[in-house]
């Protein structure tokens, strides 16, 4: 449930989208016609779209916390490359058994940001802490893990029942975030870590403000001190980019995007675009309806419309598949990954030949998230011009979460969701705890364990293939478009590159 929300809160306040993919500094050509006047005191200023409440990445998965801690403040024992390479964080080596049930980790001789040596025991209890996360998420990177224990003192083994592809990716991911022991009492306002900066303040509701780290281990960072206003107000924020005020706003949601474009933005500032902040737009079909049936629903689905609905078709890809780009089982919609491709007039041939305009379906639609009752608006009236009795009860967000998420079983037939482009929330093992975030399927969950204790990256890409086309072809949870995450920067900020611990922005790759 926790999850759920954070995702909802996440498209209320962070979905995004963009117009060029630029793969490392931000593009030139940009018409802004003055440098930023923080150019020459070395500082930038970013805009964050909500206050997260909590620095807690522990017990915190709320975007607005994932943007700015992790990556720049904490860092992993490893970090995982955008081509697959892994390069070392906090472990400066380590060394995997044959059988891949063996990591060792050599700990890097270096401080956190408070001066304090990073020792064995500090990693070992980052780990066991995010084993023991409530977020379902960091904690399943663990769920082979049987023993975390010190060799010397910089060196830690951990020990697994299986090999875990989940266990390996997750050290370059939140789960695998170091923190110093001791400063645990404090992490929800002064999260402390070995990386590029250093919090100096927090203001809830206002600014946070960095510096940078003067014990970091790696490259200094080019900008040493950087302002993160909360601007809750979207055009507010644009009116400030645009007014000099800011430098960047480096996610931009999905209620901005005409506004966008219409006032020419994207040729005053440099805009990028990247699978990381984005999230699949997908109909739930209840799976107690019959597979036949749920076939004909998902016919009745025009991709294309819900992509220019939006008003950008550099903002989202049409795709079958559940998934972002950068995530290896990907791929746009085509005739091999569509398995129920939009075809009104053979849904409309079938209802009349089964009868299936005879059956009552409930649709519920969240009344008050913009980018979820547009393609609602939608799907209900073509759903209806092909022949289904289909009624939509559109609902707030509260009484949504109580009704649907909370719901067992699921309370509806068929819904409209974007979210977190994490296949195993779809995983289930018990058919009697199925709510709407789970597809019960032997098949499909087998088919997710066997891409975990996949013992080569082939291996695994070809599991989790394998994984993608069980669902889509169930005709369960049906993938319309994938959104993009945008960026918007001043001209004369370079070095934007895509996040690699999460949706983190690497504010230190930044420069002037």
């Amino acid at each position: 449930m926790q999850g759920k929300m954070n995702s909802i809160t996440k498209r209320l306040g962070l979905l995004t989208a963009a117009a060029t993919l630029f793969a490392g500094a931000l593009g030139a050509g940009s018409m802004a016609e003055a440098a930023s006047p923080r150019a020459a005191e070395n500082k930038m200023v970013l805009v964050a779209r909500q206050d997260p409440g909590t620095l807690d990445f522990v017990k915190s998965n709320l975007t607005a916390m994932r943007l700015w801690i992790p990556a720049n403040i904490v860092e992993p024992l490893v970090y995982f490359n955008k081509d697959g390479s892994v390069e070392p964080g906090v472990a400066e080596s380590w060394t995997i058994s044959d059988d891949k049930k063996t990591y060792t980790f050599k700990i890097r001789e270096t401080t956190f940001s408070n001066g304090a040596p990073v020792t064995a025991e500090d990693v070992i209890y980052s780990l066991n802490t995010m084993k023991a996360s409530p977020v379902v998420d960091y904690a399943a990177a663990y769920e082979a893990v049987t023993g975390i224990e010190k060799v010397d003192d910089r060196t830690v083994k951990v020990t697994l029942s299986r090999p875990s592809q989940n266990f390996w990716r997750g050290m370059g991911a939140i789960s695998g975030l170091i923190q110093p022991e001791a400063n645990a009492a404090n992490i929800a306002t002064n999260p402390i870590g070995t990386g590029p900066y250093k919090l100096a303040n927090y203001t809830t509701n206002s600014t946070f403000e960095f510096a940078a780290n003067p014990t970091y281990w790696g490259k200094k960072p080019a900008v040493e001190n950087v302002t993160v206003r909360i601007i809750t107000d979207g055009t507010a924020g644009l009116n400030a980019l645009e007014a000099g005020e800011v430098d960047s706003l480096p996610v931009i949601t999905i209620d901005l995007w005409e506004q966008l474009s219409k006032r020419e933005l994207d040729k005053k500032f440099t805009l990028v675009t990247y699978p990381q902040v984005g999230e699949p737009t997908y109909a739930v079909l209840n799976q107690k309806l019959d597979k036949d049936l749920r076939e004909t629903i998902a016919r009745t689905f025009d991709r294309q419309s819900y992509n220019d609905a939006f008003g950008a078709a550099w903002g989202a890809e049409n795709t079958c598949t559940f998934a972002l780009p950068n995530q290896v089982w990907y791929s746009p919609e085509n005739a091999e990954t569509c398995p129920f491709p939009y075809d009104m007039e053979g849904a409309m041939a079938t209802i009349a030949e089964k009868g299936y305009a005879s059956t009552p379906l409930e649709y519920a639609s969240l009344s008050d998230v913009p980018d979820l009752s547009l393609p609602a608006d939608i799907m209900v009236p073509a759903m209806q011009a092909a022949g289904f009795n289909v009624t939509r009860n559109a609902i707030d967000l509260a009484r949504y979460s109580q009704l649907i998420f909370q719901g067992r079983p699921p309370q509806f037939d068929v819904t409209i969701m974007s979210g977190d482009a994490n296949p195993v929330q779809w995983a289930c093992q018990d058919e009697a705890k199925a709510g709407w975030s789970t597809y019960c399927s032997a098949e499909y969950t087998k088919a997710l364990a066997d891409a975990d204790v996949a013992l080569t990256d082939e291996d695994y890409a070809a599991q989790m293939k394998k994984s993608a086309d069980i669902l889509r072809k169930d005709a369960v949870i049906v993938p319309l478009i994938a959104k993009k995450g945008v960026g918007l920067f001043d001209a004369g900020l370079k070095g934007f590159e895509e996040p690699r611990v999460g949706v983190a922005i690497e504010m230190n790759k930044l420069h002037w």
